[in-house]
């Protein structure tokens, strides 16, 4: 597209050569541009490069920098064609509007050739032209400061494409992105509510958008946007549930937690695996939510550990079960000497002081002595308790 309005535009300045130079160079430069046609271009330089070395007047060299610029374009050879431009400006023969519509080609050239600061110049100086689009412009001179990471100076002009186009979305991405660069979060938020209102079907803008507000520490705004977008039926599930309960999480719902993660591996949703059994139970323990951890703690066969069964005991321990804690801490074979071990003779011990059976309580209270990491505790228990071990 750039290439159809570079060329246009030299053809139909070349058109006003005919009054401006003399008759012979002007039938050299048409000869030229039938040569430039048929893409004979080693003939077409064979005129060119001895008008361009004459001492013919400005005007006519500028004619024929514009055909050598032709030459180029067709071979998408634009840092020569730059060249020529350059040269062109420099000699000031042409008519303002013919120089406004090369420093604009410029500019474009520059752009796509990573020369920000010139393409930014080239724009400016032809903010006022009326010739030039200004719409055109302020796009070249937002893209220029974005692609340089001039964030901050790339914000107004991005805004300003904003306001005059229909359709906006790649822009608005772009400002959203000049936002995260410069860390200005609300900045980066505004953008994100404007995009998930207006592509509301579109997930990553949601992620996004909750995202921000997890960095930023707003977690019932990102816990909020999660649900709303799970209601809308927006976000993947099974893609993003595992996010949705670390959020809640964050927010200290660990009941909530618990209950969308047993749903989720009941619908086969995320998987029953040990990572996720581990996660499901803490949620369960840190709510205290005893209906619901303690069939998981008694049947799931990842619970099936010295760790696991250890809290189940306490638990039953701790709602005065002490039939039940005593079952499954003398049923289950934990590991010798470890501190779990210990830690199981004292709840056993305990229990059976619970039910007044004194032997099997200092039974229990000897071989917690014997454990090392439980021996100072079950020794200060013997004598709270009255007993000698």
């Amino acid at each position: 597209m750039r290439k159809i309005l570079l060329v246009c535009l030299i053809i139909a300045s070349f058109l006003n050569a005919k009054t401006t130079i003399s008759q012979s160079t002007y039938k050299k430069l048409q000869k030229v541009q039938t040569y430039i046609d048929k893409k004979e271009y080693t003939e077409a330089l064979n005129i060119l490069n001895p008008i361009i070395n004459s001492d013919l007047n400005d005007m006519s060299k500028s004619y024929a920098y514009q055909s050598l610029a032709n030459i180029y374009i067709a071979k998408d050879q634009y840092k020569k064609v730059s060249k020529y431009y350059e040269n062109i400006l420099s000699l000031k023969a042409l008519k303002q509007e013919d120089l406004e519509r090369i420093k604009f080609s410029l500019s474009q050239i520059y752009l796509s050739q990573s020369l920000y600061s010139k393409s930014i110049k080239y724009s400016k100086e032809l903010l006022n032209s009326k010739v030039i689009k200004k719409s055109t412009l302020i796009e070249n001179i937002a893209l220029a400061y974005y692609y340089a990471e001039k964030y901050k100076s790339s914000i107004p002009y991005i805004k300003q494409v904003i306001t005059q186009k229909k359709s906006n979305e790649s822009w608005h991405r772009m400002l959203y992105s000049s936002y995260i660069e410069l860390k200005d979060y609300n900045g980066a938020i505004g953008t994100l509510k404007y995009l998930v209102k207006r592509y509301s079907q579109k997930e990553e803008y949601w992620m996004q958008l909750i995202s921000i507000y997890q960095t930023t520490k707003r977690y019932k705004k990102s816990l909020a946007t999660l649900e709303l977008a799970y209601k809308k039926d927006v976000v993947s599930k099974k893609k993003n549930i595992m996010y949705f309960v670390n959020i809640l999480l964050q927010n200290n719902l660990y009941n909530k937690a618990g209950l969308l993660m047993k749903d989720s591996i009941a619908k086969h949703i995320i998987e029953n695996n040990k990572k996720n059994f581990n996660i499901l139970i803490s949620c369960f323990l840190n709510a205290k939510n005893y209906k619901e951890s303690i069939p998981k703690l008694t049947k799931s066969i990842y619970a099936k550990t010295d760790k696991y069964k250890l809290i189940l005991g306490n638990i039953y321990f701790n709602n005065s079960d002490y039939k039940n804690a005593i079952t499954v801490l003398r049923n289950y074979k934990f590991t010798k000497n470890t501190r779990y071990d210990g830690q199981r003779y004292t709840i056993l011990a305990l229990s059976s002081f619970e039910l007044e059976n004194k032997k099997q309580t200092i039974k229990y209270l000897k071989k917690a002595a014997s454990n090392k990491y439980e021996k100072r505790r079950a020794i200060n228990l013997a004598k709270d308790l009255g007993y000698k071990i």
